[in-house]
């Protein structure tokens, strides 16, 4: 948590310190806006947004007490939606199969009707989301 705290706090610094290193060019028409930052800023927030997780939703299409029906069904949605994200959890004693990452119910929503033929049982979950799901 500290970490994170800090890795928080040098984003902020250097994302205002970059400000003051904005230099304003004004032509006759037009303003134009030079940004003079180190490179270093982009490769820390990819790293920042490569580990970070927070609160959205996922449509839930599998809960069982046994492993090979749940990896079966995650299997077969994997077979129809290839470039949807498939998770596999187990929480005593349920393997639960959840699907996607969205941030808004909304979205989850419109999700879940469109695979309801192939899974009618399915439903929205509140879950901790991947956030470099959602840049892309």
């Amino acid at each position: 948590m500290l970490t994170m705290k800090i890795l928080l706090a040098s984003l902020f610094t250097l994302f205002t310190c970059q400000s003051i290193f904005c230099q304003a060019k004004s032509d006759s028409l037009q303003k134009k806006t030079t940004v003079i930052k180190d490179s270093r800023i982009d490769i820390l927030g990819e790293t920042y947004k490569a580990t970070y997780t927070l609160k959205g939703y996922r449509v839930q299409i599998h809960s069982g007490n046994k492993r090979q029906p749940a990896n079966q069904t995650r299997a077969s949605f994997l077979r129809v939606h290839p470039k949807t994200k498939a998770h596999l959890d187990y929480e005593q004693p349920y393997y639960k199969v959840r699907v996607g990452d969205f941030k808004t119910k909304m979205e989850a929503l419109k999700y879940k009707k469109f695979i309801s033929k192939e899974f009618p049982n399915s439903f929205i979950v509140s879950d901790d989301i991947e956030i470099n799901e959602l840049s892309k």
